[in-house]
C-alpha cells in the first residue's frame, strides 16, 4: 500500500547534490515539509521546477527537499546543471538505488508528500504542480504563503 495522507512519513537520510552532509527527513520535525522526487530528464519535473524553484525563494520558512530518483538519471552532473538552471535555493538529495522512492511508491514523477510540523502527511500530489496550486498544498501543512 505505501505511505498514505494521515500516515507518520518514514524517515530517510540521502546524501546531498552539493556534497554537504545529508537530509534526514526526522530532523526536519517541528516544520512544514514539501518533499519533491524528481529527475532531471523527466519533462513535467522541468515543467514543474520554475514555479517551485521561486516558491521556494519567496518562502524561506517552508522546508523543501528535491528528492532526485539518481538510478534512472546519467549522472550526478545532470542533476546540478538541473539544480543551476531553474537556480534550485533548497537542497537536492540524491536517492542512487531509488530505495526512498520505493518505500514511498512514488510510481510517477514528480510527486510531492506535504508533511506537517508532527511529520504527517497531509497530502500526496502525483502530478506537477502548476505555481497557481502551491498555497493550497502547503497550506494544508499549516504553511502560510508569503
Amino acid at each position: 500500500v505505501g505511505v498514505q495522507v494521515g500516515q507518520i512519513a518514514p524517515n530517510w537520510k540521502l546524501p546531498r547534490l552539493d556534497g554537504k552532509g545529508s537530509v534526514q527527513l526526522a530532523s526536519l520535525r517541528g516544520h512544514p515539509v514539501w518533499v519533491n522526487f524528481f529527475a532531471s530528464w523527466c519533462p513535467p519535473c522541468n515543467a514543474e521546477a520554475p514555479g517551485l524553484a521561486k516558491f521556494a525563494a519567496k518562502n524561506p520558512g517552508l522546508r523543501i527537499v528535491g528528492v532526485d530518483l539518481l538510478a534512472s538519471e546519467k549522472d550526478q552532473a545532470a542533476v546540478a546543471a538541473f539544480a543551476k538552471k531553474y537556480a534550485i535555493g533548497f537542497p537536492i538529495v540524491l536517492d542512487g538505488q531509488n530505495s526512498v522512492a520505493n518505500r514511498y511508491l512514488v510510481t510517477f514523477i514528480p510527486t510531492s508528500f506535504f508533511i506537517d510540523r508532527n511529520g504527517v502527511i497531509q497530502a500526496i500530489v502525483q502530478s506537477p504542480i502548476p505555481s497557481t496550486q502551491i498555497a493550497k498544498y502547503v497550506e494544508k501543512i499549516g504553511y502560510t504563503p508569503q
